[in-house]
C-alpha cells in the first residue's frame, strides 16, 4: 500500500551546488523528524561529477555518475526514493567542485 500524501504535506527544495563534498539541500528538522525524498531532478554543469545523497554524513544512495550537461529525473514515488535518519540534514555529496543543480520534493515523517 502506498503512503498517502496530502498536497499540503509536500515540500520543495533545491541546491545549485558547486563545492566538492557535502552540500545541504534541506536542514535537519529536529528530534524524531526524517526527510523522505519523493521526487528528484539532477543536472550536471559543463563537467562530469558523481553525486551521492547523504543523511548527514552517511550515504543513503549509490553514487550517481553525471556526464557533463547530463542528468536524471526520479519521478514521484509515494514510498520515497531516499529517507534521512531522524534529525539529520539531507545533503548531496559531490566528487568534484563543478556545478550540479538538484531539485526535490519531499515530506517530513516520523516513520
Amino acid at each position: 500500500m502506498a503512503i498517502p500524501i496530502a498536497d499540503g504535506d509536500i515540500r520543495r527544495g533545491f541546491v545549485n551546488a558547486s563545492s566538492s563534498g557535502d552540500n545541504e539541500i534541506v536542514a535537519a528538522q529536529g528530534a524524531g523528524i526524517k526527510i523522505r525524498v519523493i521526487s528528484m531532478l539532477a543536472i550536471a554543469g559543463n563537467a562530469a561529477n558523481t553525486m551521492t545523497l547523504r543523511s548527514g554524513t552517511t550515504a543513503i544512495s549509490a553514487g550517481f555518475p553525471l556526464a557533463a550537461n547530463g542528468g536524471f529525473a526520479a519521478n514521484e514515488n509515494s514510498y520515497g526514493w531516499f529517507s534521512t535518519d531522524a534529525n539529520a540534514a539531507l545533503n548531496i555529496n559531490l566528487s568534484g567542485a563543478t556545478l550540479v543543480a538538484v531539485s526535490i520534493t519531499y515530506i517530513l515523517t516520523t516513520v
